[in-house]
């Protein structure tokens, strides 16, 4: 089957993190025996350096064909945006062939990639990722309404990546999603034995947002561990609260205990998951949460808030599902893993979500999907 992926980016040495979730399924699908292009419009600010301009090139095995400008806030310019689609498209079919089906990520680019359904009638896919759909439809603005209905309304059929984010589409937009479930890299998150050490280290990973709570988990350490000097935790990642964040840690005379680390790529995040002893994030809203299956894929019992995606597999067998914006819970929680997160079988942790997380499987659910359309 011969598959077009629509991507708002391709992850880069620079920005490992652009594109990462649309590139892992390119990867999947093409490995359990599709014939993969991806096409990239990527529309970031000049803020985000890069070359500019029509581009393809192969990457892992996956042809790509992208178009690279600097538009900085390009939502409302649908009818230019289309044009440009259009001639991407044109570019790859030239190249690579016609599809059988396109499969656009995110409804923003996916109301773009809308204009190939209505020219061209090739079954159209869109899976839907965005935190900002989570909520309730009087929480979003009025152009991604507009934005979400276009995609939603050309699909042949909207995956979700989590039940939550499946059930806010329905009430917000009456569509009826599937889910499918994002990938677990395996070939860099694989499972390490670990064994008790003089310092018990906790490992969190995520965009520094506000929606992510690490204020509140800051403040939670703080409190739980404020006297005990074998307990760590590492915070991976970049964005706007980081200076906020610091300022916090500062206030409670921790910055030795606690850690502000920039994004890495995967090969480096690897080895930090490898190196701590349980992962906690204390997000107030997930669409998914690939952090949380990268953590258990290399054995890491984890600590997640019951804020959507995370609800969907975190159980009793790899770790604590607590609640949202809870900090007495989170500090009995981040306790209670101190104390425990060696008594759970972290081989069985990280077998389970390989199985239920791994290329092949996510692949072959999308491949299926496909069939089921186009016949």
């Amino acid at each position: 089957m011969k598959v077009f992926v629509i991507s708002k980016g391709m992850p880069t040495e620079k920005y490992p993190l652009n594109g990462i979730f649309e590139f892992d399924q390119a990867k999947a699908l093409a490995k359990v025996g599709n014939d993969v292009t991806m096409l990239v419009i990527d529309f970031r600010s000049r803020s985000y350096k890069r070359n500019y301009g029509w581009f393809a090139y192969e990457k892992e095995g996956v042809k790509v064909f992208e178009l690279s400008l600097p538009l900085g806030v390009y939502r409302r310019a649908l009818p230019f945006l289309h044009c440009l689609m259009v001639r991407l498209y044109k570019k790859a079919v030239k190249s690579a062939g016609q599809p059988d089906v396109i499969h656009a990520h995110f409804y923003s680019i996916a109301a773009i990639a809308s204009v190939l359904k209505q020219k061209f009638d090739v079954p159209f896919v869109v899976t839907e990722h965005s935190s900002k759909l989570n909520r309730n439809i009087k929480e979003i603005s009025k152009l991604d309404v507009k934005l979400a209905k276009k995609a939603y309304k050309n699909a042949d059929k909207v995956i979700t990546v989590s039940n939550a984010l499946a059930k806010n589409l329905k009430e917000n937009f009456g569509v009826d999603a599937v889910v499918i479930n994002n990938i677990v890299d395996v070939a860099k998150f694989q499972y390490v034995k670990r064994e008790p050490k003089d310092v018990f280290t906790f490992i969190s990973v995520g965009n520094l947002i506000q929606i992510k709570g690490f204020d509140l988990l800051i403040e939670a350490f703080a409190d739980a561990f404020n006297d005990d000097k074998s307990v760590s935790l590492k915070i991976v990642g970049a964005g706007p609260e980081r200076e906020r964040l610091q300022a916090i840690v500062n206030q409670y005379d921790m910055s030795d205990r606690i850690i502000l680390l920039n994004e890495v790529g995967r090969d480096k995040l690897k080895d930090i998951y490898q190196d701590g002893d349980a992962f906690v994030l204390a997000s107030r809203s997930e669409t998914f949460g690939v952090v949380f299956i990268e953590a258990m894929a290399t054995g890491l019992p984890v600590i997640a808030t019951d804020c959507g995606g995370p609800s969907d597999f975190v159980n009793e067998k790899n770790g604590y599902l607590i609640p949202v914006d809870n900090k007495k819970s989170l500090v009995d929680t981040l306790v209670k893993m101190r104390n425990n997160a060696y008594s759970f079988n972290t081989l069985e942790v990280s077998e389970l979500t390989v199985k239920q997380f791994s290329p092949e499987n996510i692949g072959n659910a999308l491949t299926n999907l496909f069939r089921g359309i186009i016949r």
